[in-house]
């Protein structure tokens, strides 16, 4: 019987007693102290467990062994320590994050023998799981910080309750992927999620999205269709950035929420509607109301239950986290993508005030796996390479939240396009926006290309 292989990488300079203890293990060893090595080896084995020996003394940085955990395949890894290593705290952290055990020195070979069984299937599951559970997405919500945890709970809560959610938070904070947890943990999880964005578009547009193009008076040459709201018949539909209807839209909306019914596209009266409503908005509605700008009974009806998306800025334990998911997601099935971040870059992203929230995040990672020629990302490839020591930018160039989001943003257009080779269709795909969206980004930032038609659109500017 061929016995099982794990990988031991050895931290320590020192070798003693332990090391030669695991000779005695029903396992193939293959030892190495070169983190290089040592990545080349996950590589060809194929491994599925791995262990670090750390030696009896603990004087090395430990951040460059960071990227092995997350760089390689995926892995079960169980770390080898002196006792009193127990009290270090970034070693703890290391642990807690990556390992599947510990053990402390000097070893006992029969319960390692018995951990890294366990550890090996616990690797077995995770793999079988991978392949039968969904594909995990860029919508999802991922975090671990107290913030995420009372977001994920609050969410919970309102899942439950079929009535009107009023999302509040900051552009690009996340309130899209809050919107479609809360439909996905209710009872309509089977029924439609439809959008509909309330942003940039003339109100006769957004009417038509809404109730259907047989029912516009300026929406020309389109054959009469039912509307978003008939869509989401019996499911959810997602207003983004409801704060920019105009008030006979408000008017329209706060009709359907009295009667449940849109027009019939043959003109011969109404149809019902089941829909659950819930909107989204970057502005303060009260304070819209109190200047007239907004009806106040529609904001009530909004505003049946609220939850606050938080920003990034605030979820200070979840950003590697988050940029770890992104980079995998983004790198899925794209072989050569560089599949780790460098510690510098790490460390810029804590640094980084994140005025794009969770949107910026992912359009940086986007442009660093243009950018990256390495095997990692650099804080450089994220174009945070002022950011790794210190607080960003110098005082003596200020800018705006508003501004550093735009740049990011201009920037990861006009390299997705350079990728695709001005394929508005491809880079739409890449970007996971629309082609009007694209086509309207374009406009917004100035970006020409051989295929910009945004003038026949009908896009205009609408800031």
């Amino acid at each position: 019987m061929d016995m099982r292989k794990v990988l031991c990488f050895n931290f320590s300079a020192a070798r003693n007693e332990s090391l030669d203890s695991m000779r005695a293990l029903d396992w193939t060893i293959i030892s190495t102290g070169d983190l290089n090595e040592a990545k080349d080896l996950i590589d060809q084995h194929r491994f599925k467990v791995g262990m670090v020996y750390f030696g009896s003394t603990l004087q090395n940085d430990l951040s460059s062994i960071r990227d092995l955990f997350t760089a390689q395949r995926p892995m079960e890894w169980i770390g080898l320590l002196p006792a009193e290593a127990v009290n270090r705290p970034d070693l703890c952290e290391l642990i807690s994050r990556h390992f599947y055990d510990y053990h402390t020195l000097p070893l006992d070979p029969g319960r390692l023998q018995l951990t890294l069984g366990h550890a090996l299937g616990m690797a077995d599951m995770l793999a079988r799981t991978a392949a039968t559970s969904p594909q995990r997405s860029l919508d999802e919500l991922v975090g671990c910080s107290p913030p995420s945890l009372r977001l994920f709970r609050t969410i919970k809560k309102v899942a439950a309750i079929d009535a009107p959610v009023l999302i509040i938070g900051e552009s690009g904070a996340g309130k899209e992927s809050t919107a479609l947890a809360i439909h996905r943990a209710s009872a309509r999880a089977e029924r439609p999620f439809v959008k509909v964005s309330c942003d940039g578009l003339p109100s006769e547009v957004i009417r038509a999205e809404l109730f259907g193009y047989g029912n516009s008076t300026e929406i020309r040459n389109r054959e009469p269709t039912h509307g978003r709201l008939a869509a989401a018949n019996g499911g959810t539909l997602f207003l983004d950035e409801v704060g920019n209807l105009t008030e006979d839209l408000q008017s329209d909306l706060l009709g359907f929420f009295r009667e449940g019914t849109v027009p019939s596209t043959r003109g011969d009266g109404n149809i019902p509607v089941d829909v659950r409503i819930l909107a989204a908005t970057q502005t303060d509605l009260e304070q819209t109301v109190t200047d007239g700008r907004f009806r106040d009974d529609l904001y009530r009806r909004l505003k049946t239950l609220s939850i606050q998306v938080p920003p990034l800025r605030d979820r200070q334990d979840d950003i590697e986290l988050l940029a770890k998911h992104y980079l995998r997601l983004l790198a899925s099935g794209d072989s050569g993508s560089a599949l780790s971040f460098e510690p510098e870059a790490l460390k810029a992203m804590r640094h980084y005030e994140w005025p794009g929230n969770i949107r910026e995040l992912i359009n940086r990672i986007k442009r660093a796996k243009v950018m990256c020629e390495g095997p990692a990302i650099s804080s450089a490839d994220l174009g945070l390479n002022d950011f790794h020591s210190g607080f960003g930018r110098t005082f003596d160039h200020p800018v705006t939240l508003e501004e550093a989001k735009d740049q990011t943003e201009k920037e990861v257009i006009q390299l997705t396009l350079q990728a695709t080779e001005n394929n508005i269709s491809r880079a739409a795909r890449q970007l996971a926006v629309s082609r009007m969206t694209l086509y309207r980004l374009m406009y917004k930032h100035q970006i020409r290309n051989s295929n910009w038609v945004g003038e026949n659109l009908g896009i205009a500017a609408r800031e």
